[in-house]
């Protein structure tokens, strides 16, 4: 069984999981617009197919994107061309030689991590990557959003087909999808995967504490359509959240 972004979902992931960072791309270009007018070079980590570094470079930022899967990577050079740098690496152990005013994270990667110890790595490399006084903000999907993993799904379009099995372990904090698919080749044909993923319960408290042990400042919580505004409380039934911090 494989286990992450494999070729076939990268290639899914197109078709089926765009809307999300597309609508993520607009808030996040509203936010950067507004609290970080002069940063113009921006880090995306975890950046998978390059959708939201898409919208950030017609915008007319300098992307340099990270992620550890090299068919995501791919695709991404497709759709960026030469104008990206794009990085191989893994979110909770990497280094870049420069540091950004602002850096962006989106669709839960800490989610996506192993545990807290993860998170705390993943929050100092990006610490270490974002220069004083900058932007860091990035996503998590909430107890109600991972919710969404207790079903069974079946997608398709001409171009591919896929069958989603997930299940959500409350009590111990963690959840698994299995996704197996065809997706069409560009010769016609149809290719063949599946991968396996699991997903961890990231309290944000617990959250909160670690980006202050990190060093980041003035952190908030918001929602996806305004990420300017902080939430005083938390719809129990938000899919997702996003945190915006600083640098000092």
């Amino acid at each position: 069984m494989n286990e992450g972004y494999v070729e076939g979902f990268a290639q899914a992931y197109d078709l089926f999981w765009q809307p999300y960072p597309t609508k993520s791309a607009a808030s996040l270009l509203k936010l950067m617009q507004e609290a970080a007018p002069d940063g113009r070079a921006v880090l995306d980590i975890g950046c998978g197919t390059g959708i939201v570094a898409d919208h950030l470079q017609r915008a007319g930022y300098a992307v340099t994107g990270l992620d550890k899967s090299a068919a995501m990577l791919a695709r991404a050079r497709a759709r960026l061309g030469d104008g990206a740098v794009l990085i191989e690496g893994d979110a909770a152990d990497f280094t870049v030689d420069e540091q950004y005013p602002v850096a962006v994270s989106t669709y839960d990667i800490p989610n996506h991590l192993p545990d807290m110890e993860h998170i705390a790595a993943y929050l100092g490399c990006v610490y270490r990557a974002v220069s004083p006084g900058g932007l860091f903000v990035f996503d998590i999907a909430t107890v109600a959003g991972l919710r969404g993993m207790n079903t069974v799904q079946i997608r398709e379009t001409d171009e591919a087909m896929l069958l989603f099995r997930g299940a959500l372990n409350e009590p111990l904090g963690v959840g698994f999808y299995r996704i197996s698919g065809v997706v069409q080749a560009d010769d016609g044909r149809y290719d063949r995967f599946e991968t396996t993923m699991t997903n961890i319960v990231v309290p944000v408290d617990q959250l909160l504490k670690e980006l202050a042990e990190a060093g980041w400042v003035d952190s908030y919580v918001a929602a996806q359509d305004d990420l300017l505004t902080p939430l005083d409380e938390v719809p129990e039934t938000l899919p997702h959240l996003f945190v915006v911090s600083r640098k000092p």
